[in-house]
C-alpha cells in the first residue's frame, strides 16, 4: 500500500514519518506535500492508496484537494488530520466520504495505525473483488502507473525474499534487463485539456509498443510540463526515434521533442539517466525545438574561449556605457552561444542579468536615479524559455537607457566624460593609453586630452593613476599583499607600482598604510 502525507507543518510531517511502523503494516511512505498545489502535482504521479492530509493548507485547503484527488483516483483512501473542531470542516469531510477525521490534539498514535491497517484490509478485498468481477485490468493499470512512477522517483524497493511487495512480483520482469535507456519526450504547440493529454499518453504508450515492442517497457507521464518519461531494454539508434517521432506526430497531429539517454546497466539508475536525458531538452533555448537529442556533450557547464572573452567585453562596455558597441556584441554572443555544446540556459541567463546589473550601476553613477534596477526584469530574463527572447530584452533595456542617459540635462561635453571615467574604471587592470581611449569613442587623442582636462581640471593621465591608487588603498584595506595589487592594476613588477603609488601619494605604498 503506497501512502502519502499532506501537511504544512515540517515537525508534524516529520513525526509521523518516524511514528508510524510503515513497513510492518505492509505500507511504503512514497510521498509528501507541503501544500494543496504541490500535493496534487504529487497526487498524480504517485496515485498512492492512502492520504493523511491536513485541512488548512497553503495555496489548496485539504477537502478542495481530497475533491480533485477523488477525480484521478476514486477508490483512494483520505484521513484528515486537523486542529479544527468545526462541525462544517466534519460535514464536508463526509461528503466527500473520507475514511476518517482525527484532532492532533488528541492523536493517538496507536489508533492511527489500527485505522492504517483497516483500510488496507478494505482496499485488498476490494482488489480481490475487482479481480472476481472482471475489473482487474482497469486496477493492474494503475498499479503498472505506479510501479513506473515509484521506479522513476528512486522509491521502487529492491527484491528482498523477505519482503513481499506486490508491484515487484507483477512487473519485476522490467528490471531483469541486461542494458536500458531512458527517453524524455517532450509535447510543444497547442495547449490541451486534460483528456487530451491523457490521449496523447495512449498514443506514445500504442506507438512505442507497435515499434519497439517487449523492448518498450513503460514509462509515466508529468502531465504539468506535458512531458512523458519512458523507459526501454537495450539502446536504440536515433532514427528509431526520429521514425517514432513522427509517427506520433502523424497520428496526433502535434510537435514532440525527444531526448534519449546513454545506456545504462543498473536498472535503478533510471532517475539519473532520465536527468540526463532531460538536459538534452536545453538544446531548445537556442532554437533546436522538436528535435530528436542524443548526443552526450550536447549540454555544457563550461564556457568556450569565444563566449568567455565576448563576455568580458561587454562587460567593459557595459561600465563605460558603450551603448551601440554593446547592441553590436549581444548579436556577437548570441552567435558564439549557439554553437554546440550548448551552456546550461541557467548559466546564460545568470551571464546577461550580470551585464543587466552592471549597466545600471554604470548609468546610476551619470544620471542618478533616472535608471535603476528593475527586478520584473530580471525576472522576464529568467522566465525567458530562448535565448533570442533573452537578447531581445536585454537589447529593449540598452535602447531604454541609452535614452535616459542621452536625455540627461548635463551638457554634452559632462555626459562624455562621465563615460570615459566610467570607461577608465573599468580598465584599471591594465596600462591604459590616451589614444586607446579615444579609438574607443571614436574621439581624436588631441581632443579627448583638450575636453577631459576643460571638464575635471586635471589630464587624463593623472586621473588614471589616481583611479589605480584608490583602488590599490581599498585592496590594502583588504589585507591584499603589494605583490598581488601590482599584479592586479597591471604592473609587471611591484618596484614599478610603487615608483607610480609614490609619484601619486608622496609617500611608498607600506608607508601611506601606517599613515591611515
Amino acid at each position: 500500500m503506497k501512502v502519502m502525507i499532506v501537511e504544512d507543518e515540517v515537525l508534524v510531517r516529520l513525526g509521523l514519518k518516524k511514528a508510524v511502523p510503515w513497513s510492518t503494516l505492509g505500507m511504503e511512505l512514497v510521498c509528501e506535500a507541503a501544500d494543496g498545489a504541490e500535493a496534487y502535482e504529487m497526487f498524480v504521479r504517485h496515485l498512492p492508496d492512502i492520504v493523511l492530509v491536513d485541512i488548512e493548507l497553503p495555496k489548496m485547503d485539504g477537502l478542495s484537494f481530497i475533491h480533485y484527488a477523488k477525480t484521478r483516483r476514486p477508490d483512494a483512501k483520505f484521513i484528515i488530520l486537523t486542529c479544527q473542531q468545526d462541525m462544517s470542516y466534519a460535514r464536508s469531510a463526509i461528503q466527500l466520504q473520507v475514511a476518517d477525521f482525527l484532532l492532533k490534539s488528541t492523536l493517538d498514535m496507536k489508533e492511527l495505525c489500527d485505522i492504517l491497517q483497516n483500510l488496507s484490509l478494505e482496499l485488498r478485498q476490494k482488489r480481490r473483488e475487482a479481480e472476481a468481477t472482471g475489473e482487474e485490468d482497469m486496477n493492474r493499470s494503475g498499479r503498472r502507473r505506479r510501479f513506473f512512477q515509484s521506479w522513476l522517483d528512486g522509491v521502487l524497493p529492491v527484491p528482498d525474499p523477505d519482503r513481499f511487495d506486490v508491484q515487484l512480483k507483477e512487473f519485476s520482469p522490467a528490471l531483469k534487463a541486461e542494458r536500458y535507456q531512458a527517453w524524455v519526450v517532450q509535447l510543444h504547440g497547442a495547449s490541451l485539456t486534460e483528456e487530451e493529454t491523457e490521449s496523447v499518453s495512449e498514443e506514445i504508450e500504442r506507438l512505442a509498443v507497435r515499434q519497439f515492442g517487449s523492448r518498450y517497457l513503460g514509462g509515466t507521464p508529468e502531465l504539468p510540463k506535458r512531458r512523458w518519461h519512458l523507459i526501454f531494454s537495450g539502446s536504440a539508434p536515433a532514427s528509431d526515434a526520429v521514425r517514432w517521432k513522427e509517427a506520433v506526430e502523424k497520428t496526433s497531429g502535434l510537435e514532440l521533442a525527444v531526448a534519449m539517454s546513454a545506456p545504462f546497466a543498473d536498472p535503478y539508475g533510471w532517475r539519473t539517466f532520465d536527468h540526463q536525458a532531460a538536459d538534452l531538452l536545453q538544446a531548445e533555448f537556442y532554437g533546436r525545438v522538436g528535435e530528436v537529442y542524443a548526443k552526450d556533450d550536447l549540454i555544457s557547464e563550461t564556457m568556450s574561449e569565444a563566449v568567455l572573452k565576448l563576455k568580458r567585453d561587454m562587460y567593459e562596455r557595459a561600465g563605460s556605457l558603450q551603448f551601440e558597441e554593446m547592441k553590436r556584441l549581444v548579436g556577437d554572443l548570441c552567435g558564439a552561444l549557439k554553437q554546440p555544446p550548448y551552456l546550461h540556459p541557467p548559466i546564460v541567463k545568470n551571464m546577461f542579468t550580470e551585464l543587466l546589473f552592471r549597466l545600471w550601476s554604470a548609468c546610476e553613477e551619470i544620471v542618478s536615479g533616472s535608471v535603476s534596477a528593475n527586478h520584473r526584469l530580471v525576472d522576464r530574463f529568467y522566465a525567458a524559455v530562448r535565448l533570442d527572447e533573452l537578447a531581445e530584452l536585454l537589447l529593449t533595456e540598452l535602447a531604454r537607457a541609452g535614452e535616459e542617459v542621452r536625455s540627461h540635462s548635463q551638457d554634452d561635453k559632462t555626459k562624455t566624460i562621465l563615460q570615459i571615467k566610467q570607461y577608465i574604471k573599468t580598465h584599471l587592470h591594465r596600462e591604459l593609453s590616451l589614444q586607446e581611449t579615444a579609438d574607443a569613442f571614436y574621439m581624436n587623442s588631441s581632443y579627448l586630452s583638450r575636453l577631459f582636462r576643460e571638464v575635471t581640471d586635471q589630464s587624463f593621465t593623472e586621473y588614471v593613476l589616481r583611479e589605480k591608487t584608490e583602488l590599490a588603498v581599498a585592496l590594502m584595506k583588504n589585507g591584499m599583499h603589494l605583490t598581488q595589487i601590482s599584479e592586479k592594476l597591471g604592473y609587471q613588477n611591484l618596484s614599478s607600482f610603487t615608483r607610480m603609488f609614490k609619484k601619486v601619494r608622496g609617500v611608498s605604498p607600506s608607508r601611506y598604510m601606517d599613515r591611515t
